[in-house]
């Protein structure tokens, strides 16, 4: 009987009983190959990893071993897989140091992981990645700001497995321009600075924009330059039209900065300009650099209209240089 057949079958049977995931029943079988498997995941699973579960490591072999599509654990990709225990085991332990070169948190993806397979994958079979690191860098950001794995997941990561073989296992910015998905263009940026808070993509494209003097021991939380509520009431003097416009962009990118969360409470719903000029000309200074203030701009919200242009062209500028690797 087939793999898929069986699993059929089992589920059929056990509908009565406790739901299983598909993961859950795969894990079964490796165990079946290799009855030591989830011990040794779990001595994986510590540190940088302990937030990933057993469907990461199951998946990551597929990647290497086997066929992301079908998703069949078989004899011989187990067997792969523990024969090459220490080698694989020591892929994820690169991926880490990788990450802390690029100053990006690998806890980041614990729950997005699929995101990572593509550069293990390229990391596995290509011993000199670290000569590759801006494109892997431009690689990630791209996945990740133009929501690549937003559906179809085993076929794109299929897609990736192919062109990553035929680039001797490389993963660089050519590849990369040469897949649609990928190519970066103004409408892409665009969508990217139009998106609001509470997404994930404005999550990520501050994240990107700012990690490079992100402390790791401190929490941050995604703030409005100009207070929400400074938009509640129209200033003397506005136009109305533009004040609607203005209000519709309040909560979009080129109005939002990270922000250390206890300054953020600190902060408020007070004014930009007030806040600004409550600070001595060290903290003006380092605010101004990290939040990407345009210095001739005003921060009256009278002209926010000029404030969010300008800010808008900056960040454009970032972004542009992040997924062409430029920042790296």
């Amino acid at each position: 009987m087939k793999q898929d057949d069986a699993l059929e079958m089992f589920v059929r049977f056990n509908s009565g009983g406790k739901a299983l995931k598909k993961s859950e029943i795969t894990m079964s079988i490796l165990e079946v190959y290799w009855p030591n498997s989830k011990t040794e995941f779990g001595k994986l699973l510590v540190g940088p990893y302990e937030q990933f579960d057993n469907e990461f490591i199951i998946r990551t072999a597929l990647m290497i071993y086997g066929d992301v599509i079908k998703s069949n654990i078989t004899n011989r990709i187990a067997s792969d897989l523990k024969n090459n225990w220490k080698e694989f085991k020591e892929n994820l332990n690169n991926l880490v140091e990788l990450f802390k070169e690029m100053r990006i948190s690998l806890d980041r993806f614990s729950t997005c992981w699929n995101i990572l397979l593509p550069i293990l994958y390229s990391m596995y079979y290509n011993k000199n990645y670290k000569e590759n690191k801006k494109g892997i860098f431009t690689y990630l950001v791209r996945a990740i700001l133009f929501i690549y794995f937003r559906s179809g997941t085993t076929g794109k990561l299929h897609q990736m497995k192919s062109n990553i073989n035929e680039n001797n296992y490389e993963i660089t910015i050519d590849m990369l321009d040469q897949m649609t998905e990928f190519k970066v263009t103004d409408g892409k940026i665009d969508d990217i600075l139009n998106s609001e808070k509470d997404s994930r993509v404005v999550d990520e494209a501050l994240y990107y924009m700012s990690y490079k003097w992100l402390n790791p021991n401190i929490s941050y939380a995604i703030d409005h330059l100009h207070p929400y509520v400074s938009f509640d009431r129209k200033p003397l003097g506005v136009d109305s039209e533009l004040w609607r416009i203005w209000r519709s962009n309040r909560n979009r990118l080129p109005n939002l900065h990270l922000m250390n969360g206890l300054a953020n409470i600190l902060k408020s719903d007070t004014p930009l300009d007030v806040y600004v000029n409550s600070m001595t000309s060290s903290q003006k200074e380092e605010f101004y650099e990290q939040a990407l203030i345009p210095e001739e701009a005003s921060l009256d919200i009278r002209e926010y209209g000029d404030f969010y242009d300008k800010r808008k062209k900056i960040l454009s500028d970032i972004l542009h240089d992040l997924l062409n690797g430029n920042c790296f």
